[in-house]
This record gives structure tokens, sequence and C-alpha cells, in this order.
């Protein structure tokens, strides 16, 4: 079956400053390239893969056309035309631009360009892909609940179906720790304008899962390995220092 990716770079990083003020996380040093070709590679073993879609904003825009040039990465950019965090469109609207605007087809394979992962993108899209047509999302098991309150948050049953989903609790229910990958079937794709269309909560793509979690069912796919999740600067200077021997694929 035929897959695309999304991958979510119209953010304005402001925790990042100064270092993203005048550069988009995605394309911030790494090794020797940048985050974004980290990301990259990793879907590479995805199977049937037909698209590769970059959603980014005006300002960053010009500077995702270099790197794609110099590349000459079989990505396509799609701008979403805000130039402040203030007009942001929320990562749910811009998945949803993606999708009409980029020549989507089939399954949507959804990624944070600020996530780095040790684990193949391809066994979790196959773990996905034998849910359908229901959607899936990674997880990571956090190292503790302290740890496991910075982020969002799922319960599951016997059978990966997750039955609770909270973001940033203090009390959080358990330690699976929900990542910005996602896995949606293309039956179910029409549920995206349905939850802006609804009012919902589109800035964090946490709150659009939690809305799928209680209308019916959405599978929590727990992934071993190292996980990253770039949100601070302490967080970036880790990734430096830790990513090629941890990551092993980037």
């Amino acid at each position: 079956m035929a897959v695309s990716a999304v991958l979510l770079a119209a953010g304005y990083a402001t925790r990042l400053y100064p270092l993203t003020k005048e550069t988009p996380k995605a394309l911030l040093p790494l090794g020797e390239g940048v985050i974004l070709d980290a990301v990259v590679r990793a879907l590479e073993d995805v199977p049937e893969l037909a698209r590769r879609i970059l959603v980014t904003n005006a300002r960053f825009a010009p500077q995702f056309a270099s790197w794609q040039q110099s590349r000459k990465a079989p990505v396509a950019i799609v701008n979403d035309g805000t130039e402040a965090p203030e007009t942001r469109l929320g990562a749910i609207r811009d998945l949803e631009l993606a999708r009409r605007q980029g020549g989507a087809v089939g399954d949507l394979l959804v990624l944070g360009t600020d996530n780095l992962f040790g684990w193949s993108l391809g066994e979790f899209a196959r773990k996905a892909q034998a849910r359908r047509p229901d959607p899936s999302i990674a997880l990571w098991e956090a190292p503790s609940r302290e740890a496991a309150t910075q982020f969002g948050v799922v319960s599951r049953n016997a059978q990966d179906r997750i039955t609770a989903f909270v973001e940033k609790s203090p009390s959080p229910p358990s330690t699976a720790v929900a990542l910005c990958v996602y896995y949606f079937p293309e039956p179910m794709l029409g549920r995206i304008q349905e939850f802006i269309d609804l009012g919902g909560n589109t800035d964090a793509p946490g709150y659009f899962i939690q809305h799928l979690a209680k209308q019916g069912t959405v599978y929590g796919l727990m992934m071993r390995g190292a996980w990253y999740d770039i949100g601070s600067l302490e967080t970036y200077e880790t990734v430096q220092r830790e990513w090629p021997v941890a990551g092993g694929r980037g």
C-alpha cells in the first residue's frame, strides 16, 4: 500500500532562541549535516513510500528550498504562509495543508522534525499497517513518571489500544510517552479536517490523538531504543554529544 510521509517543520522553536531566531530547528547542525538529514534518512526503510512532504512557514521556506536543492532530496515543500509565532497555524492545520497541497497518496506517516530515534521507522510502519484501518502512534518508555510529566502520556490495554491520553500531566497515568510519530491510514484521513471544523486544539498533535482515542480505536506501539525530543537548548546539546552513538542511524 502506498504511504506518504509528512514532515512537520512549520514551528518557530522559540524555546531554542537565539539558535532558531534565523534558522529553523530542523536545519540546526548535527554531525556532518543537519537534524533534517537524519530524519529523512530514517524514512529509507519505510515500505512503499510514495511521497515525502515537508510543511514549513514563509520565514524559513527559502532555507528549506536551499537544503532540498543541495541534497537533491525528493521532498515536496509546502509553505503555510505564516511569518511569525503569533500567526502559526498549528501542527494539525499544517498537516492537513501538507496533505492537500503536497500531493499525498495512500496512508500518512507523520513525523515531527525535532524527533530523533534509534529504532527502525520501517518497523513502526509495518506494525501500524497491521492495525489498519485504525491509526497508530509510536511510544517511548520514560525512565520515570517524573520524566513523563514533560510529555503526552498514554495508558493502553493488553491489545495496545490506547485507553487514556493526557498532555503533560503532573500525575501521568503511566510512563508510556507519545512521540510525534503517527500512522494515519487513508480511510480515516477525513477526520483531520473534521477535528479542525469542530474547533479542536490544532496546536499540538497530541490533542488530535486524544480526540481520536475518545471517539474510537488508536493503537500505541512501544518502540525500543534511543529517542530525543529536541525542545530545549539542553536537549540539543545532549543530542550533539550522543546521537551518532546512541542513534546509530544519523
